[in-house]
């Protein structure tokens, strides 16, 4: 029985079953398994979403030793603001992960990272950085400096139609949402195959359903995913005139 989606602000849910262990992420969460026994400093980085905003919550619920912190790019807090919050977070743990938001951060919190950076080392804490980002333009140059020293592993997304179809199930099932095989490939047929596209436009159906109050039947998903479809190859000719 299909369930209609409640208008209700639930938290995501990052539970172990709800991650997907695709070939895309598998090198890079074994790698992250032996920093959490060796140590070390690494920067887990990806192209796409893959699923390390996930990883971390589901590391630091299972490792007590781990601190974590979910960084929020700021310009309005200074950076000794935003350092001294998140040393109070990490506490005494003896290994520090640190979740930056995909995209480029603000230069204060640049500056932060770089200084916070510099304390794991003095401290001889393993870091390891999560963060999807690729534009570095305005990227604080004492921050890049830093990152230069970090062992880099980059996350693929998934490939295939029975690895994106087991990602966009456990992204619609953090959001408390279930979602038929036949929606799933009728975005799969229809919206561009990378998980940007189709996250966003999971997104957009899930605000559809609200406003409609409609039930996510194969009928009703169709006719909105060609919709997003059409949006989204608007949006690409517009860019592609643009940059002429």
């Amino acid at each position: 029985m299909r369930q209609q989606l409640l208008n209700l602000d639930l938290p995501p849910s990052y539970a172990y079953a709800e991650w997907v262990r695709h070939t895309g992420v598998e090198a890079a969460h074994n790698r992250l398994a032996l920093w959490l026994v060796h140590g070390g400093r690494l920067w887990l980085s990806s192209e796409a979403p893959a699923g390390k905003t996930h990883l971390g919550h589901m590391l630091a619920a299972e490792h007590p030793h781990l601190g974590f912190v979910r960084v929020q790019s700021d310009a309005r807090l200074s950076a000794t603001r935003q350092v001294a919050d998140w040393v109070e977070q990490l506490g005494h743990a003896a290994w520090w992960l640190l979740d930056v938001p995909a995209g480029p951060v603000s230069r204060a919190t640049g500056i932060a990272l770089f200084h916070l950076l510099e304390r794991s080392r003095e401290a001889q804490r393993p870091l390891a950085l999560l963060w999807r980002n690729a534009d570095f333009s305005d990227t604080p140059p004492e921050f890049m400096t830093r990152l230069a020293t970090l062992e880099r592993v980059e996350m693929q997304p998934p490939s295939g139609d029975a690895e994106l179809t087991a990602v966009l199930h456990a992204v619609a099932a953090s959001r408390q949402w279930q979602v038929d095989d036949a929606v799933l490939r009728l975005m799969l047929i229809h919206l561009p195959r990378d998980l940007d596209s189709l996250i966003a436009a999971m997104g957009q159906m899930e605000k559809a359903s609200l406003a409609e109050r409609k039930r996510l039947t194969a009928r009703w998903a169709s006719r909105q995913i060609r919709g997003i479809g059409d949006d989204m190859a608007a949006a690409r000719q517009s860019l592609l005139f643009s940059g002429d």
